[in-house]
């Protein structure tokens, strides 16, 4: 069976037409709702280009400015919708901000500027000590933070009171390493947390 070509609902020429004709005005409606020059030329230039895509499988009789029309709609409600999309996504992260910087001006109006630094010293020192090999950390808690002797270090790891005195020099020298462009810093942080 021979199948009849199927005939265009628009010539080109009807196409120029068409869009000199239609495009100011469907850019204006457009440009009513996106507030944006910009965005409305883009969408109603796509709504065009979809009907002339779509032009073979329209019926002969087709309505053009109405079917651009419909079209430019659609993509507007598309951009609207996802633009709206956007604002809520923006709002809660500006409310997650809003919140995160109330907190830190909450914690920082409470903090004493000596406590301040105390707490950061603290936790390099706590970072530095967490790093060191597992004796050296250990023997250096223990004198430091349990007021051991280095007698009963030796006794309680079963090793010599000569290599407990090595693994705190190890330590000391890693903590001077460590804090080098903060070592007086640090000797304040011992004496505040009476390590020394």
């Amino acid at each position: 069976m021979h199948q009849k070509p199927t005939k265009t609902c628009i010539t080109s020429a009807e196409f120029g037409r068409l869009y000199s004709d239609y495009n100011p005005r469907f850019t204006e409606v457009t440009y009513r709702y996106v507030r944006d020059r910009g965005i409305a030329e883009d969408l109603v230039s796509d709504s065009f280009m979809a009907f002339w895509e779509e032009r073979d499988r329209l019926p002969e009789d087709v309505n053009a400015p109405a079917y651009v029309l419909t079209i430019v709609k659609n993509k507007c409600l598309n951009h609207l919708k996802v633009r709206l999309l956007h604002l809520q996504i923006e709002k809660k992260l500006h409310s997650t901000q809003q919140r995160l910087i109330q907190s830190d001006i909450q914690s920082l109006a409470a903090c004493v500027p000596d406590t301040l630094f105390v707490e950061e010293m603290q936790t390099m020192l706590d970072r530095a000590v967490s790093r060191m090999p597992e004796l050296t950390r250990r023997i250096f808690e223990g004198s430091r933070y349990e007021n051991k002797s280095y007698k009963e270090l030796a006794q309680e790891l079963n090793i010599a009171f000569t290599h407990v005195n090595f693994e705190m020099r190890r330590a000391l020298k890693i903590l001077r390493e460590e804090f080098k462009d903060y070592i007086f810093a640090l000797i304040i942080l011992l004496a505040v947390s009476n390590l020394i």
